[in-house]
């Protein structure tokens, strides 16, 4: 029933934006969606398909996996008594690493869409976490946008260590959250192809154009990470880090690469609604990018009064330059207005930043926080054109 409902509004959120008259003819806002996406002027017709715009619905399935590690360094102090009952202090390393992984989980979504435009949910089957992904996306020929949001939540699992082996403060100690960590995300992706008239760079993921012969082009590539990463304050993780609970990175980059399609076969339709329409495209994408911009925050909270945990600090930083990269590969098979989408994508990015820690009026040196974000996905598509 969950499903049924979101299906249900995101059909009337499209519909809204796309009126029709009753008598089945296009409406004034139809028309003028069909004038923003029509691509077609910029294509050669002899190496690309273009059909009218259409309605699209269709559902997916994946299999899934998320991943997330931190590790953080600094020193405290720590004091003892000597023998003539002298205060020593001394400043103790620690390190603190974090790790919440997911096992490998199957989704189910739905997709609406019409012409390049699409919006579309998928949610985690059973296992008891969260794992929901939200997304809109254009896919044109020379043009590609797309918005997601992640949410994940799973037990997380830390190492600390503090001192050294056969220090009088040295301890080891392993553990898991009892409750889960949480990591959220949101990603801009967008993409320029400079082969604009003989290559479509949405043909294998979306049904929406057909390459007719094998083309690659170079691309533009520009993303926007948004991300953050939180535990429950009331954790012992937590608390080694005076109540340093949460993590945030927002991040810019750009880069280039190439993306090709390869064509093995394609056959022209015979009559409306793509009648007799044969396609058969793979995509082949990978774009290197460089963080221009990379800023980084540390939160802590506090036990006040009554229980309630209140931010009491919260420490931002700018990184240094980081280089990831976009890879994708697709797989797409036409059969008159029916269309099947295999592909296979990753999500992953890194961040450092420095913050500072205080223990009872003393300051820690720099914390050192490094951390990373991986998320793999493999996902089938079946779509209807009407």
């Amino acid at each position: 029933m969950r499903l049924l409902r979101v299906i249900l509004v995101l059909s009337a959120t499209l519909s809204f934006l796309c009126p029709a008259h009753a008598q089945g003819q296009k409406g004034a806002a139809y028309r003028l969606l069909d004038r923003i996406l029509d691509s077609s002027r910029a294509l050669d017709p002899n190496a690309v398909y273009v059909p009218a715009p259409r309605w699209t619905l269709a559902l997916t399935g994946d299999l899934r996996q998320a991943r997330f590690s931190q590790k953080q360094d600094f020193s405290l102090p720590s004091a003892k008594l000597s023998p003539s009952g002298e205060l020593i202090i001394e400043e103790i390393p620690v390190n603190i690493s974090a790790n919440l992984k997911g096992q490998v989980g199957t989704g189910i979504g739905v997709q609406v869409g019409y012409g390049d435009l699409s919006l579309s949910l998928s949610k985690n089957l059973g296992g008891g976490r969260t794992d929901d992904v939200y997304s809109f996306d254009y896919q044109s020929a020379g043009y590609a946008f797309q918005a997601q949001y992640f949410r994940y939540s799973n037990p997380v699992e830390f190492h600390q260590v503090f001192g050294e082996e056969g220090h009088w403060a040295y301890r080891d100690e392993d553990g898991v959250t009892e409750k889960p960590g949480q990591i959220r995300s949101f990603l801009l992706d967008a993409f320029y192809a400079f082969n604009r008239r003989k290559f479509a760079y949405s043909a294998a993921y979306r049904g929406n154009l057909f390459q007719k012969r094998s083309s690659g082009s170079w691309m533009f590539g520009s993303k926007l990470i948004l991300g953050e990463y939180r535990i429950d304050p009331e954790e012992d993780i937590a608390h080694w880090v005076n109540g340093q609970a949460r993590q945030t990175t927002a991040q810019v980059m750009f880069g280039g690469g190439y993306s090709y399609n390869l064509v093995p076969f394609h056959r022209q339709p015979y009559a409306e609604k793509d009648k007799g329409l044969r396609n058969l495209t793979i995509n082949l994408t990978f774009l290197p990018m460089v963080t221009l911009f990379n800023q980084f925050s540390s939160t802590a909270y506090n036990d006040l009064e009554n229980g309630v945990y209140t931010r009491v600090d919260k420490d931002v930083r700018n990184g240094k330059l980081q280089v990831n990269y976009v890879a994708r590969i697709g797989i797409g098979y036409t059969y008159n207005q029916f269309s099947v989408n295999l592909s296979a994508s990753n999500n992953d990015h890194t961040y450092r930043g420095i913050s500072s820690i205080v223990y009872g009026g003393f300051q820690s040196d720099e914390v050192k926080t490094e951390g990373s974000f991986f998320r793999w996905t493999t996902s089938i598509r079946l779509g209807w054109r009407f």
